[in-house]
C-alpha cells in the first residue's frame, strides 16, 4: 500500500512511544496487555514520552527491540524523545509494529557511544552486552517473547544478538532488513562467523530494487542462505516510492519509502507464526 509522502513524513516526524495516560486513558492493566512503545539507551532505562497513534495499539503478543542503521543514533532527549533518526524506517513505522500487536522498544547507542556505533563497535563483546541489557528490559517490562529487529547497519547488531557467544538470554528471533552485508575487510570474517551461528527463529527481508552498494539485494540472499536456523524465511519486496537522493537513504527502496505497511505486517506474521500463507524461499 503507498502513502502521500507529505501527509506521512509529517506523521514520520514525530516522537514514538506509548501514549500516555491522559491520552489513552488507560489504566496499569490495560497498558500490561495493549502493546506499548519505549525508548531506551545504554543505560537501560525505559522511557515512555508521547506519541500520537493512528489507530489503537492491539494486545501485545510479543516485543521487538528496533536497532536503527546509521550510526545508531537516537540523541534521546531527558523524556526519551527521539531527536535524531525519527526517519528510518524502523522508527517511523513503530505505529505500526503496536498495531500488528507488538511491544516496541527503540533502542538508542547513547551515552556508551556518543559518536555512534562503528561496524566494530556492533560486532564487539561490549555491544552484545549491551543488546543483552535491552533484551533484559523488554523481558522484565513485558513478560513476552523478544525479537530484535535491525535494519541496515542496525542488523549488523542483530546478527550479533543472535550469533554471538554465549549465546545472549531471551532472544526468541532476528528479523533482518535491507542488512548491511558488504563490510569492511577487518569486521567482514566476524560477520560472517556470527550469521552462520544463528539458530534461533530468523526472517531476511529486502527490496529487489536496493541500490544501496553496501546492502545489495544478492547480498542478502546470501546471508540467508548462510544461516542454518531450522525455521528461517525470507521476503523480498517491490514497488513503493523513492523520494531520497541517496540510495541508502531512508526515504529509498533500502527504507522502504511507501511500502512499511505490508513490510511491517509481514514482520509481524513471522513472529507471530502467522506465516503459512507466504512463501518459503
Amino acid at each position: 500500500m503507498s502513502y502521500g509522502f507529505t501527509t506521512r513524513f509529517a506523521r514520520y516526524a514525530l516522537s514514538f512511544s506509548v501514549c500516555l495516560l491522559a491520552v489513552c486513558g488507560a489504566s496499569q492493566a490495560a497498558r500490561a496487555a495493549d502493546a506499548e512503545a519505549v525508548t531506551i539507551d545504554t543505560t537501560f532505562i525505559v522511557k515512555t514520552p508521547p506519541v500520537r497513534l493512528d489507530r489503537p495499539a492491539r494486545q501485545a503478543r510479543a516485543s521487538v527491540i528496533l536497532l536503527t542503521g546509521g550510526n545508531g543514533l537516537l540523541s534521546l532527549d531527558s523524556t526519551g524523545t527521539i531527536i535524531d533518526s525519527t526517519g528510518n524506517f524502523l522508527i517511523r513505522s513503530a505505529d505500526l509494529f503496536l498495531r500488528d500487536g507488538l511491544n516496541v522498544m527503540m533502542a538508542d547507542a547513547t551515552p556508551a557511544h556518543p559518536a555512534g556505533l562503528t561496524q566494530a563497535n556492533r560486532l564487539s563483546a561490549a555491544h552484545a552486552a549491551e543488546l543483552q541489557g535491552f533484551i533484559n528490559a523488554a523481558i522484565t517490562r513485558w513478560g513476552k517473547p523478544v525479537w530484535v529487529v535491525g535494519t541496515s547497519n542496525g542488523s549488523i547488531s542483530a546478527v550479533t544478538a543472535a550469533g554471538f557467544q554465549p549465546v545472549l538470554s531471551g532472544l526468541t528471533g532476528v528479523v533482518l532488513t535491507s542488512s548491511v552485508t558488504q563490510l569492511a575487510p577487518a569486521n567482514q570474517p566476524t560477520f560472517n562467523l556470527y550469521a552462520s551461528r544463528i539458530t534461533v527463529p530468523t526472517l531476511v527481508v529486502w527490496h529487489e530494487n536496493d541500490h544501496c552498494t553496501i546492502s545489495p539485494p544478492a547480498g542478502s540472499a546470501a546471508l540467508f542462505a548462510l544461516i542454518p536456523a531450522a525455521r528461517k524465511e525470507s521476503r523480498s519486496f517491490t514497488h513503493g516510492h523513492s523520494v531520497a537522493t541517496d540510495p541508502c537513504g531512508a526515504f529509498s527502496e533500502h527504507g522502504y519509502a511507501g511500502i512499511e505497511e505490508p513490510v511491517v505486517e509481514r514482520i509481524a506474521d513471522f513472529i507471530r507464526g502467522d506465516h503459512d500463507d507466504w512463501a518459503h524461499r
